[in-house]
């Protein structure tokens, strides 16, 4: 080997790992527990051994602190039932997640604005799966009540619209009747 070729394996060595630490080095989920955050539509299916099959559908609200509140609409082989649960849940710098409806855990995938998930359920007999699709953020609830109420302050500049500015006028279209009879 020659020289150039030694300093070249070293440089390799040296350069990489310092490259993949600068890579990993940046949080995909930097919020933590605030990525997920508001109302979510959630559904899944598989099978629960003890059960059978088992589909669902239904809301699960996170506030972005690890609490969860959910309602869902289950088949349990068949037999519909409505389901309310509280939960907790964590969210990792990775976008990986953990979450516990007592007596049932899940793994979570989550993307990095939050606005999704793919979760599975965790407990040994189970092989459920699913997906989580944000329907709307916690703050959509105060953007709107403060849109159609007297309080201004918090909505976008762009949505607002100055008292004192008059409306703008839409223009008159004349028919062809009216054309011949004002232009000529």
């Amino acid at each position: 080997m020659t020289r150039f070729s030694i300093f070249c394996a070293l440089l390799a060595m040296t350069v990489a790992p310092t490259r993949l630490t600068l890579v990993s080095a940046a949080p995909l989920c930097p919020l933590g527990d605030a990525t997920l955050n508001g109302t979510y539509i959630v559904s899944g299916g598989g099978t629960v051994a003890t059960v059978g099959p088992v589909t669902s559908v239904g809301e699960v609200t996170y506030d972005g602190k690890g609490n969860s509140d959910a309602t869902y609409t289950v088949s349990l082989n068949g037999a519909m039932h409505t389901i309310t649960v509280t939960g907790t849940y964590t969210v990792n710098a990775d976008c990986t997640a953990t979450a516990v409806e007592v007596p049932n855990h899940f793994n979570f995938v989550v993307s990095p604005n939050g606005s999704s998930a793919n979760w599975m359920a965790t407990d040994s007999g189970t092989v459920l799966s699913g997906t989580l699709v944000r329907l709307r953020p916690l703050d959509s609830f105060e953007d709107a009540a403060r849109l159609h109420s007297g309080n201004r302050v918090g909505i976008p500049a762009t949505l607002r619209q100055d008292p004192k500015t008059p409306a703008v006028r839409k223009p008159k279209v004349l028919h062809a009747s009216e054309r011949s009879s004002s232009g000529s």
